[in-house]
Order: C-alpha cells, then sequence, then structure tokens
C-alpha cells in the first residue's frame, strides 16, 4: 500500500446517545457509503453519555450497521472510570480495566459479551475506553474470541504473538498522513452543526482513500510488527501525547518571567 488509508471510529454509542447528531452523521456515511468502527457501550452507566432518553430500537438499529458491514466494538462494559491507570497506551490516565485482578476484569467483559448475545450482536473488537487496558485484558480477550483491538499509535496493522490483530487508532480529526492505516476516533455527543458540516467535507475530500475495518484485517492478519513500527508509535506518543503539556508549561514559565521582567522595567 503505497498511500495512507482512513478508518473512521465513533465512540459512545449507546442507548442514551446523540440522536439527533448521530442521525445527520449517519446520512453523510450512508451518502459516501462509509463502513465505520462503531464502540457500543454494552450498559451504560455513565453520566457524561446520557444525552437523550434511551433509543427504544438501540439494538435493532445495532444489529443493522453489523449486516451492512459497519464494525462493531466492544466499548467496555459499563464506561464507568475505577481507577487513575493508564495502561499499556499511557494516553489517559483513567480507566475501567487497567489494573483490576482477571477475576474482576473477566467478569466484566463477560457481562458487557452477555448483553451483546442477547440482542444478536457480535463484538467484531475491542475499544477500550480511555484506551486504557493490559495485558490481563488482553489475554482474557482472546479467550473469549475477540481478536481485534483498535488501539495503538503504530502506522501500520499487525498481529502479536496470541494471535491479535492491532488496528492502530492515532488521530481525532482528518489531516494528511503518509502511507499506513489511519483510524480517525469521533466522540459526536458534543458536536455543533458547524462539526458536522465540518464532517461532511472531510467525507468528501478523503472519501476515495477511506477503508473499512473488514477489509484492513483481511490484508493485515498475520503482518509481524516492526522496529520501524515501534519507533514511529513512540515518537507518535512522546512528540503528540507527552511533550504538548511540557511544551505548553514550558512556555507559560517564558510567558511569567517575560511578564516580570516588563513590570521590573
Amino acid at each position: 500500500m503505497t498511500e495512507a488509508r482512513y478508518l473512521i471510529r465513533f465512540d459512545d454509542i449507546c442507548p442514551t446517545m446523540n440522536w439527533a447528531v448521530w442521525d445527520a452523521i449517519e446520512a453523510h456515511l450512508i451518502r459516501y457509503q462509509i463502513r465505520p468502527i462503531l464502540a457500543v457501550v454494552p450498559d451504560n452507566r455513565e453520566p457524561s453519555l446520557i444525552v437523550n432518553q434511551p433509543h427504544p430500537d438501540f439494538w435493532e438499529r445495532v444489529r443493522h450497521w453489523q449486516s451492512i458491514g459497519y464494525t462493531i466494538g466492544l466499548h467496555g462494559y459499563q464506561h464507568t472510570y475505577v481507577n487513575n491507570n493508564p495502561g499499556l497506551m499511557r494516553l489517559t490516565y483513567q480507566s475501567e480495566f487497567a489494573g483490576l485482578p482477571r477475576c474482576e476484569q473477566e467478569s466484566k467483559l463477560r457481562s458487557g459479551l452477555a448483553i451483546f448475545s442477547r440482542n444478536g450482536v457480535r463484538a467484531d473488537a475491542w475499544v477500550a475506553p480511555s484506551h486504557s487496558f493490559d495485558r490481563t485484558t488482553i489475554s482474557l480477550l482472546a479467550e473469549f474470541g475477540i481478536s481485534v483491538i483498535s488501539d495503538g499509535l503504530w502506522p501500520w496493522p499487525f498481529t502479536d504473538v496470541r494471535g491479535v490483530t492491532w488496528v492502530p487508532q492515532q488521530l481525532w480529526n482528518f489531516s494528511q498522513k503518509p502511507p499506513g492505516i489511519w483510524t480517525v476516533c469521533y466522540h459526536h455527543n458534543k458536536w455543533t452543526p458547524h462539526k458536522i458540516e465540518e464532517f461532511g467535507k472531510n467525507l468528501a475530500t478523503y472519501a476515495t482513500k477511506i477503508t473499512d475495518a473488514a477489509t484492513v484485517i483481511r490484508l493485515f492478519s498475520g503482518r509481524r510488527a516492526t522496529l520501524l513500527d515501534h519507533w514511529a508509535a513512540f515518537f507518535d506518543w512522546a512528540w503528540n501525547h507527552h511533550l504538548p503539556p511540557m511544551r505548553l508549561l514550558a512556555r507559560r514559565i517564558v510567558n511569567r518571567f517575560s511578564f516580570n521582567d516588563k513590570i521590573l522595567k
């Protein structure tokens, strides 16, 4: 693959999400024939995700999305954070899974998958709330038959020694990128009309470069990660996720001294 290809992922899909915004988004997805990854919360208990009254046909809609090729991700269990463990990704400091004993993680995964099963939905992938999970989570996912993880800052998907295929997720908006598989992750509950319009324009611009998770998994399943993959992921993590707060702090310190100098003069 000699150029960038993009995946789209929407997190926090649940019965109480912002349905007016979602309907507008879905109209764009249909128009451009985009098959996104939808991260579905099995039993949402997170207050910030309660925007509307529960949609009475939610699970029917999830089954429909899956039937037309959307990838349905298991997005945790109840989306409630229980600690400040950053997990393997070290992108955020809040977690529903990382650091918990194996029995607790197993109970949550089993309960979430049971809800999916009762509603006739298959978990095509794992999407951890706030990117936070650990090696115990990965081991359990494999035991439960979930062999795809949507996460990581690598430029290309790969399959690890457990047989789990990692489809990276590195972006939160579209931008021109070098060759690779780039997943753009969105959280739509607070989108404004302007953001919906911007999303439509981005789809129009990038439509020919947008693919779907099933195609990516078919092409890259079995590929092993290289040293270049790991170096690129580390650079992305350091430059885009670790250094910005330090750069901001340094800028504030410089500005403070500059302000003091002006006063002293």
